[in-house]
């Protein structure tokens, strides 16, 4: 058996926050068949989670994660319900079984690749000015980074965005099926590859329980990026839909 701990903090630090209870759960991914167990102390707004696992590999840490991350939240919002406060977790680092520390960053380079439409060097102002007189393109951007900051949240967030994204192509005022329509062909996508997307939020975004495999929910992420980049791309020119020559059909 092996140990690894997440530390981390209640944000924000002005409200002190202890959970008296310290319970242990044993959780069981799906995906490999092996059981963790999990045991939580959060005094004074610092969090230490233990997780025991039969070994530790560097592929577990997303899912192991996930699950420290959301078990903790579900502990802090019941303080927080109680309080009527606003309260954040925050999982800083990691330290494995030989007790080396690293930080903990949510970040996926294959996502990064995806963004064509400036970069922070050119393009970013333009690109900035754009989103900032845009509230609903500037909550299309929040639900997409918050999907690869909290995991469980992706398939909804994602989902989200590409609403957003709908109204912004076709108007507030367009029915849904004209506004799907506009934003398909605005952005040169065709219908099957949005509602991956779509189709894969319906059970967490009405509360059904149920497993998504992490491919799954790393398709419908990346499939987002590319669409919320050809957004930003289609903003750059002042109207039509996209050229054909530099955005072929995205399709499946």
């Amino acid at each position: 058996m092996q140990v690894i701990h997440f530390l981390g903090k209640v944000l924000p630090e002005t409200f002190s926050i202890t959970v008296s209870y310290k319970p242990t759960v044993k959780w069981k991914a799906e995906d490999i068949g092996i059981t963790f167990e999990f045991l939580f102390h959060i005094e004074n707004s610092k969090i230490d989670v233990e997780c025991r696992l039969p070994e530790y590999r560097a592929e577990y840490f997303p899912m192991i994660y996930m699950r420290a991350l959301d078990l903790c939240r579900a502990q802090v919002d019941l303080v927080a319900f109680k309080n009527g406060i606003g309260l954040t977790v925050l999982l800083e680092s990691l330290r494995d079984p030989k007790g080396n520390v690293t930080a903990i960053v949510p970040i996926d380079n294959r996502l990064a690749e995806i963004c064509t439409a400036f970069t922070l060097e050119q393009g970013f102002d333009q690109a900035c000015a754009n989103v900032l007189r845009s509230v609903p393109l500037f909550m299309a951007l929040r639900d997409l980074i918050s999907a690869i900051t909290v995991p469980h949240d992706s398939l909804v967030n994602c989902a989200r965005a590409m609403d957003r994204l709908k109204y912004l192509v076709a108007g507030s005022n367009a029915n849904d099926v004209l506004a799907w329509k506009k934003l398909r062909e605005a952005l040169r996508i065709d219908e099957a590859y949005l509602k991956y997307i779509t189709e894969h939020s319906k059970n967490p975004r009405h509360g059904r329980p149920g497993h998504t495999p992490g491919s799954v929910t790393t398709e419908v992420t990346c499939r987002a990026w590319v669409v919320m980049n050809r957004y930003l791309e289609y903003m750059k020119r002042s109207a039509g839909s996209l050229p054909e020559t530099e955005f072929p059909l995205l399709t499946g």
